[in-house]
């Protein structure tokens, strides 16, 4: 494999990692700025970063709902406007990990096949 395209293609990987969570981290600060109307905003980041926010969700704030009863698992219940933006942002981050887990594993198996 050429290693001049192998650094293209992950300098491009990068470039688009860091592009999505800004996207994403822009989007729910700017929502939360604008004072955190329900809205339709606020589905639409949830669905551009699932399956991360569910697993943060799943995986810190339930559990840390559990351990503490006054705690509400739900972001828009704390009363708190960049808790929401925060959440999907930590998604993003956790989709970010996941395709990059998922690439990693795909290229050691496919390296592996070659044997």
């Amino acid at each position: 494999m050429n290693p001049t395209r192998t650094g293209r293609t992950a300098r491009l990987g990068r470039l688009l990692a860091i592009g999505y969570v800004g996207l994403v981290a822009t989007a729910g600060l700017a929502r939360a700025f604008a004072g955190a109307r329900p809205d339709g905003i606020l589905d639409l980041l949830h669905l551009s970063t699932f399956p991360g926010s569910v697993l943060v969700t799943i995986g810190f704030l339930y559990p840390l709902a559990f351990l503490d009863t006054e705690t509400n698992p739900d972001p828009d219940a704390t009363g708190n406007l960049f808790a929401s933006a925060a959440l999907v942002t930590i998604g993003a981050a956790v989709n970010v990990l996941l395709v990059y887990g998922i690439v990693r594993l795909a290229c050691t198996l496919r390296r592996g096949a070659r044997r």
